[in-house]
């Protein structure tokens, strides 16, 4: 998407959030659409306590224009389930307001309440409200409810039945309905081979046209019902699988930001992206020819049964065919399951190899290391040919060995059906009937033999999605939002221990530290000595595994995190921008910062200049290529920009200089010493400038305190000089 397409697909979020931040009565907006009219006096009629941020948190990213869609949604995420419910207007009992009422022609009504037998409603058209008798329109009526924000799905995943079982149960009458529309597509296709019987036998063989061109209406009105009952089915499972590949891909995501970061930033990005393009396996199966399969199989023993009833006992042809793949898929198909796995893990490995090389090229360039990296990949390229050849050969034998099985069930009725023809016990007609028929029960017990690869995977897929969303996540209430609403600063750490897995040594043990609002305390140490860990448990990152973490005598573990993080101003040791524009980025950690809260931050961090320097300044959209052009410095700033344009006490610097210059290091001791007094500040450095700077200072070692006091003891410990009081 380029610039110009993304300024313009955030044009209405951003005029609303613009009216937002500027504290702007949203009364006189100008809308573009009735339901973008309708949005705010239905959220006021409904008791909504008009939280800015999270209103424009709400609102869609890549929508110019609202629809009902986008209404309902935006309802959903800030808590108010939607139910429709067709009705008249003038039908539409009083203790059902205030809802949305939408006529046949799409015209919204915000219907408020009833005041002396009178409706008090907002008019979208107009954009404002109105009190009076309403038409007698026929429409649907949005009942909005109160709920936990789920964003359209209220599934509990603490509920003991599995996340995808409770998934699919949302589409029992879909199903349904598929399963009926499947039994009227299966009982028209039994009525073409006795249509071709009753051809054979009752006109051909009586010589008779006469009861002809009935017989073919009828077939051509079925057949035409089969064309339309197919159409439908083939929308519904596509809606059907839309609306799943919706919910998996949002639930899922969902529940992996909400996860603890500790639980998420061990694993690579490549086996973390794996690990979700898995689950369009879950998609795929039911958009393609196997969920029409599926559907099938429950009416095979239906065709069986009119076999029999037409042709005796060749029924038992397809009977024992469908034994005989049963005894051979329990032989051959764990051979083949298992070949399979091992293609897929040897595709993974490549593919993690692959992002590695693009993400590192310029060090394999640096360091001459081509030829050795070619031959790693070489390597990985040969397992992947070898086990995908294999897994070909397996799939190769199962084909032929499911072609053959229905060429000889096939020949077999042939045979059977002939010798009961010259016997007298069968007609040719029922004979051709049955050959049809044997193909409508052959062919889906095939493609179900063929599939069972695939099917596999998609349990595994599903496997993997209940255990994801099993995982505990995060609190997200609003109970600790007052309590930190007038925080001090006061950071309190008593013998708190931590480690990141119980079969790995402590990345702390014992850690004291007293922090007073309004302080600098710089952290030092070693690599590895556990600064880092330190800083992000203060962060709210992780929990204490033993001892206690406060700020403002508050126990850390029972505050809500996000409100936590919003109270902390925090800048990792690595930068990390955004597709969006310069803006977007920095008002990430504050989305009501106006755009002269972010002109002021930007001129503290000393980046004010070179952002206006860009082509379109703020709105510079930041990407891949432009990322790479742009100097560490820069992005560092961006990055103390983000922190800072929020109203944090409490500011916490990862190795702020790791990246600057002799004049990036100058800004930022400017930028410390007019915060400092005013904020507490904890920074992670080694640069003596910093640690000299502070009020007091901590040297860790190997995850124990070697030194809590004076700046300038801290130095003389950390270059191994005496040890001086804790």
């Amino acid at each position: 998407m380029d610039a110009t397409a993304q300024r313009r697909s955030d044009a209405l979020s951003e005029m609303i959030a613009d009216a937002l931040r500027s504290d702007s009565s949203l009364d006189d907006f100008q809308f573009n659409s009735p339901y973008t009219a309708c949005l705010l006096p239905l959220l006021r009629a409904l008791g909504w306590n008009q939280y800015a941020r999270e209103l424009i948190e709400a609102l869609p990213h890549f929508s110019d224009q609202l629809e009902l869609v986008d209404l309902r949604n935006i309802l959903v995420r800030l808590g108010y389930e939607s139910m429709p419910q067709p009705c008249r207007l003038d039908q539409l009992s009083d203790e059902l307001y205030p809802c949305l009422f939408v006529d046949e022609a799409g015209d919204p009504l915000v219907l408020l309440r009833v005041e002396n037998d009178q409706v008090v409603y907002f008019d979208a058209e107009h954009g404002e409200e109105r009190t009076g008798e309403l038409e007698a329109k026929k429409g649907c009526a949005y009942l909005f409810t109160h709920i936990d924000t789920a964003h359209g799905q209220t599934i509990s995943t603490k509920s003991s039945a599995d996340w995808f079982d409770l998934l699919l149960r949302r589409f029992r009458k879909m199903t349904m309905h598929l399963l009926a529309m499947t039994f009227l597509i299966n009982l028209i296709a039994m009525a073409v081979p006795l249509f071709i019987m009753m051809v054979y036998d009752k006109v051909i063989g009586a010589e008779s046209i006469d009861a002809l061109p009935m017989m073919v209406a009828g077939i051509v009105l079925a057949l035409a019902a089969d064309v339309f009952l197919r159409y439908f089915r083939g929308r519904l499972m596509g809606n059907i699988a839309g609306r799943m590949d919706y919910l998996i891909g949002v639930e899922t995501f969902k529940q992996i930001i909400s996860l603890p970061p500790i639980m998420t930033e061990r694993s690579t990005m490549a086996a973390q992206l794996s690990r979700l393009k898995q689950f369009d396996s879950v998609r795929d199966f039911f958009t393609g020819a196997n969920a029409s399969t599926m559907l099938d199989l429950p009416f095979i023993p239906l065709i069986i049964a009119l076999i029999a009833v037409i042709a005796g006992w060749v029924a038992v042809v397809p009977v024992v065919m469908l034994l005989l793949f049963l005894i051979f898929g329990l032989l051959w198909l764990p051979v083949s399951a298992s070949r399979i796995l091992r293609t897929g893990q040897a595709r993974n490995d490549k593919q993690k190899m692959l992002i590695q090389s693009l993400a590192g090229r310029s060090e394999i360039k640096g360091s001459a290391a081509e030829q050795s990296w070619l031959g790693r990949f070489r390597e990985y390229s040969a397992e992947s040919a070898t086990a995908n050849y294999q897994a070909a050969a397996a799939s190769a034998v199962i084909n032929a060995v499911s072609q053959a099985g229905v060429a000889i069930a096939s020949l077999a009725v042939l045979v059977i059906g002939t010798y009961s023809v010259m016997a007298g016990d069968m007609t040719v007609g029922a004979l051709i009937a049955t050959m049809v028929l044997i193909w409508r029960v052959l062919s889906p017990i095939q493609q179900t033999f063929l599939s069972f690869s695939r099917f596999k995977q998609v349990m595994s897929a599903v496997k993997q999605i209940n255990q994801l969303m099993k995982l505990e996540v995060e609190r997200s209430g609003r109970a600790s939002s007052v309590m930190l609403e007038n925080l001090r600063g006061r950071i309190g750490i008593d013998r708190v221990s931590f480690r990141y897995a119980a079969n790995s040594d402590p990345a702390l043990t014992g850690v004291s530290l007293t922090v007073e609002p309004g302080e600098m305390v710089a952290i030092t140490g070693d690599t590895g000595s556990g600064k880092s860990t330190l800083v992000k448990l203060v962060a709210g990152m992780y929990k204490p595994q033993a001892g206690s973490l406060t700020l403002d005598d508050l126990d850390i573990r029972q505050l809500n995190v996000k409100d936590l993080r919003r109270a902390i101003a925090y800048v990792p040791q690595n930068a990390q921008l955004f597709h969006g524009t310069i803006a977007q980025n920095i008002r990430m950690n504050n989305i009501l910062a106006t755009d002269q809260d972010l002109e002021e931050v930007t001129r503290v961090v000393g980046i004010y200049d070179d952002i206006m320097a860009l082509p379109n300044g703020f709105e510079t959209p930041l990407g891949d290529e432009l990322t790479r052009r742009l100097t560490p410095g820069f992005l560092h700033g961006i990055s103390m920009a983000r922190a800072f344009v929020c109203s944090a006490q409490i500011i916490i610097l990862d190795e702020p200089g790791a990246a600057l210059d002799r004049e990036g290091d100058h800004k930022l001791l400017s930028q410390l010493k007019a915060l400092k007094g005013k904020k507490t500040i904890l920074v992670v450095t080694h640069r003596p400038s910093h640690i000299r700077m502070a009020d007091k200072a901590i040297v860790l070692d190997k995850g124990m305190p070697l030194f809590v006091g004076e700046p300038d003891k801290a130095l003389q410990a950390l270059v191994g000089g005496p040890r001086a009081g804790q």
